[in-house]
């Protein structure tokens, strides 16, 4: 039986991609399978072929959209997509997300979506943040191709239309870039100088229910530190109503993050809080897990270099540290779920785009070892990739929260359908976002959602002003000197 033959795919690659990057590419989509891939310039193809690979974004022959059995694939950039450079759109805009879609054009104005994603973008710099959008981007095409050839069965995938921008709109375009690149400028000195302070709430409802109706109205703030804020809360519920919070509290004084544990009770009082780790850098997001009998908790430690499991001794406040179950990876927000018979951790790299990039490990036994997921990063998504609390059941399917930091870091929490689950595979799929009420008193950010038996933890940010700040290490200063002066004067 003679051999079948490879199938045929044709490049065009972009002016602005580097050598490298068309290298990578490349060696992706050879990896594919059974290929044949020839790089091209002009619009003379070869006949016959299965692809057309269009990554230029120069014009192009409406009459070759039909030619090829899979289609006639190109990338669209900008938050309204068109065929553009990479992260222009957005520079102009001023825009914190960089967009890109994978598409296959079903006629010149329109196409398929089959795979989209968006990076944070790099303030004053489009170089860069054109660099760091083909990075993420540049191994699309390969598992995209490589699915296609395996005839994989895909959920109903999106439509999109294509900006059509006229010449003289590309002009414009280009001709506000220096005034572009001094707002960018003022923009990122402006964040820098705002801090944000976050509170932790309750809603009286298990997380399904609060997914299903959420009414931000209805959470009710906890009272936040007199000179710090306290976020990432995560709870177990006892028998008697009692609600054991962990959360990360972060003090002015030094901005460090310190995990804190205290009781919520049923008439509405709270415990002091109380830190109960004693890291000498800075912890957050305490995620909780019960397994056989025990209490673990997974705490952020990003400087230690390491996803390390503690055990509760006396739950919550004395721990031992169990086992390490990520070694020299800075994990963000490291999530662990077990799901049909495998432990799961979901987490982002520090190192890598940890608001944007998902990295996904498996494991037989929660103490591991671990083993990285085939796809990783499996997603690449300012909007919807970083963990943003516990996983959770829903009918039958699994749930997975986390963070839209497309406009501002934290902003609301999309919740996430896992429609694929192994070790080789893994999609899922927004299915709502739950974001803050605009007049409340935490109206820029939500970024945890937490369940803790018929109760649902969240944390929410409020922008605090610069004068407010900087005005915090005077308001220490005056209560340190009161106390000093108490201690040698009681009467005062």
């Amino acid at each position: 039986m003679p051999e079948a033959k490879p199938a045929r795919i044709v490049v065009r690659f972009p002016r602005y991609a580097s050598r490298s990057w068309r290298v990578r590419c490349l060696a992706s989509l050879a990896a594919a399978g059974h290929v044949d891939v020839t790089p091209v310039s002009g619009p003379t193809l070869p006949d016959p072929v299965d692809l057309i690979l269009d990554l230029s974004g120069e014009t192009f022959d409406p009459s070759q959209l039909t030619l090829p059995r899979l289609g006639y694939w190109t990338f669209l950039h900008g938050d309204e997509p068109e065929r553009i450079a990479p992260g222009l759109q957005e520079y102009v805009a001023g825009g914190r997300a960089a967009y890109a879609r994978l598409v296959r054009l079903d006629g010149p104005d329109r196409g398929t979506v089959l795979k989209e994603g968006s990076v944070k973008t790099v303030g004053p710099s489009l170089a860069a943040t054109r660099q760091r959008l083909l990075e993420a981007i540049v191994d699309w095409p390969g598992q995209l191709l490589k699915e296609a050839l395996e005839q994989k069965k895909v959920a109903k995938l999106p439509t999109v239309r294509l900006r059509q921008r006229r010449a003289l709109s590309h002009l414009l375009l280009r001709i506000a870039l220096p005034a572009a690149w001094v707002r960018n400028i003022l923009q990122r000195a402006a964040q820098k100088i705002t801090r944000e302070h976050w509170a932790v709430g309750m809603i009286d409802a298990p997380v399904h229910q609060v997914c299903e109706s959420f009414d931000p109205d209805k959470i009710r703030w906890l009272p936040a530190p007199p000179n710090g804020f306290l976020a990432d809360p995560f709870g177990v519920t006892q028998a008697d109503g009692t609600v054991v919070v962990l959360a990360e509290a972060v003090s002015w004084q030094d901005g460090r993050g310190r995990i804190v544990a205290f009781e919520a009770r049923p008439d509405g009082t709270l415990t002091p809080r109380e830190e109960i780790f004693g890291f000498t850098t800075h912890a957050s997001y305490p995620q909780l897990i019960e397994h056989d009998g025990d209490i673990y908790c997974i705490p952020e430690t990003l400087v230690q270099r390491r996803v390390q499991l503690f055990r509760a001794t006396a739950f919550p406040y004395r721990w031992v540290a169990d086992s390490v179950l990520l070694e020299n990876f800075a994990g963000a927000d490291a999530t662990v779920c077990r799901h049909e018979g495998r432990w799961w951790l979901f987490v982002g790299n520090h190192d890598d785009q940890d608001e944007a990039k998902l990295f996904l490990f498996h494991a037989a036994d929660l103490r591991g070892p671990w083993l990285p997921h085939a796809a990783n990063p499996v997603k690449c998504d300012l909007r919807s990739a970083r963990p943003a609390g516990p996983l959770f059941v829903l009918d039958g399917a699994l749930y997975r929260p986390a963070q839209d930091c497309s406009v501002t870091y934290g902003g609301a929490v999309v919740i996430n359908r896992i429609d694929r689950l192994t070790p080789e595979d893994f999609s899922e799929q927004p299915v709502k976002r739950l974001a803050p009420a605009a007049e409340g008193p935490y109206p820029h950010g939500l970024h945890t959602l937490s369940g803790a038996g018929n109760v649902t933890l969240v944390d929410g940010k409020r922008h605090v002003s610069p004068a407010t700040f900087l005005a915090a290490p005077w308001n220490w200063f005056g209560q340190h000197l009161n106390r000093k002066l108490s201690r040698r004067n009681p009467s005062a």
